[in-house]
């Protein structure tokens, strides 16, 4: 009777883990980010400072 409820347990938990898994892997690739309110030429232009390296001693 244990090992029946530690082989559930077990099964119950690995197919918990692999479909919680799909389903992130699913909304993931499904996800659009998009703004659909902004006109294109209204989008901020980000600058990229790049920080200077010190030498090591």
């Amino acid at each position: 009777m244990k090992s029946c409820l530690g082989i559930l347990l077990v099964f119950s938990t690995l197919v918990a883990v692999v479909s919680g898994g799909a389903f992130i892997w699913y909304l993931s690739s499904t996800a659009e980010f998009s703004r659909k309110n902004a006109p294109p030429s209204a989008a901020p232009k980000a600058s990229v400072v790049t920080p200077k390296a010190r030498p090591v001693r």
